[in-house]
């Protein structure tokens, strides 16, 4: 598959978290923030005209396969006592992943840190990063800015399908040493550089290049 496909399908995936974000906003339950692919795909539609349905719901699934999206069977009673071999219908929500995609920062936030990457279980050769999702963890608030911003970059690559894991882990490390170095009194210029110039290629990557670039601003304001 290439790039271009790739990040065609990455644009995709991001207006339906928006979408089912906003219905998560306007729901007034657990329940009604539940919706059936065709209804996703007409939300979808407010942001990208003309959008077919079978492309939300193949990134649908890419997002339920990486934790984003909750999947629910859910059960017609009606139908299911007028027909006996009736089929659940399947809907779908935010998952907790889903949800602090939009909404990290909070000290209530337990969302997982590698949400994204296929396969992290810490028994082969990855190296398993702290989760040290919010400011509050941090123990010098005077960066929380920038703290808040290297972790919103970090779930939004996370997020990218067009990344290997192997590229995911590599980037979110250097992510992980820009927020450690934000924890200290005296971050080290040095070692925030190199960070920041090993992250140089995601400016290129249009669905976080904005939020990379917030993020290099913020750093060059502070420090360079």
């Amino acid at each position: 598959m290439s790039t271009e496909i790739s990040l065609e399908n990455d644009i995709i995936r991001e207006k339906i978290l928006e979408a089912l974000h906003r219905i998560h906003n306007t729901a007034r339950g657990r329940d009604s923030q539940l919706v059936g692919i065709r209804d996703l795909s007409a939300e979808v539609r407010k942001d990208v005209k003309e959008i077919k349905e079978s492309l939300v719901a193949a990134n649908t699934t890419f997002l339920v396969q990486n934790n984003y999206i909750e999947e629910v069977a859910v059960e017609n009673y009606f139908a299911k006592g007028k027909f006996a071999n009736s089929k659940p219908t399947i809907k779908y929500r935010l998952s907790r992943d889903g949800l602090a995609y939009f909404d990290h920062g909070s000290k209530f936030d337990k969302s997982n840190v590698f949400a994204g990457i296929g396969d992290i279980s810490g028994s082969g050769n990855n190296i398993i990063i702290g989760n040290q999702n919010t400011a509050t963890n941090i123990s010098n608030t005077q960066f929380s800015d920038g703290h808040r911003l290297a972790e919103d970059l970090r779930r939004r690559v996370n997020a990218l399908g067009e990344l290997t894991d192997d590229q995911k882990i590599s980037i979110q490390s250097d992510i992980e040493t820009i927020k450690s170095q934000l924890g200290k009194q005296k971050p080290d210029i040095g070692i925030l550089q190199n960070a920041k110039d090993n992250l140089a290629s995601l400016a290129d990557i249009a669905t976080v290049a904005p939020f990379a670039i917030q993020l290099f601003t913020w750093l060059s304001g502070k420090f360079f």
